[in-house]
């Protein structure tokens, strides 16, 4: 039930590793708590191979939380809090619905603090992916640092 972000490379300036983990960590949780409800972790922060702006290899870091179901407000409102949110961290936000008859929906955001993070917000269950900025650092050694 994860969406599949794909990241081309990474742009801006270099970030410092534990800057760029910092700040996935943080908004992927600050946008769980928004939603409210409870989150357990299904990967990371863990750290993957990125392409710096000038071609090198990088680091950045993957932070993925989900939750079952959807209770208390639909799926609609939870987008909205989590686009807004997003919106007030500088993130570009596009939403997505599937084409059946009980549609698939979320919200994919991209920039501000980050490479791109996406929320789906499914009626079986919710999922909040982020992938920071890509970093300076040698992710064999950043695992070994995990």
């Amino acid at each position: 039930m994860t969406t599949a972000l794909t990241v081309s490379g990474c742009s801006g300036n270099t970030t410092d590793p534990s800057d760029a983990k910092e700040s996935i960590v943080d908004l992927v949780e600050e946008s769980t708590t928004a939603v409210g409800g409870e989150w357990t972790l299904y990967r990371g922060p863990a750290a993957e191979v990125c392409e710096q702006p000038g071609g090198g290899k990088g680091a950045h870091f993957v932070y993925i939380l989900e939750r079952e179901g959807a209770d208390g407000p639909t799926p609609a409102a939870d987008i909205s809090t989590v686009e807004e949110l997003w919106k007030s961290k500088g993130i570009t936000t596009e939403r997505f619905q599937s084409g059946s008859a009980d549609p698939l929906t979320g919200v994919n955001g991209r920039g501000g603090p980050v490479t791109t993070v996406g929320f789906d917000a499914y009626p079986q269950g919710y999922t909040m992916t982020g992938i920071s900025k890509c970093s300076d650092g040698d992710v064999k050694e950043l695992r070994r640092e995990e």
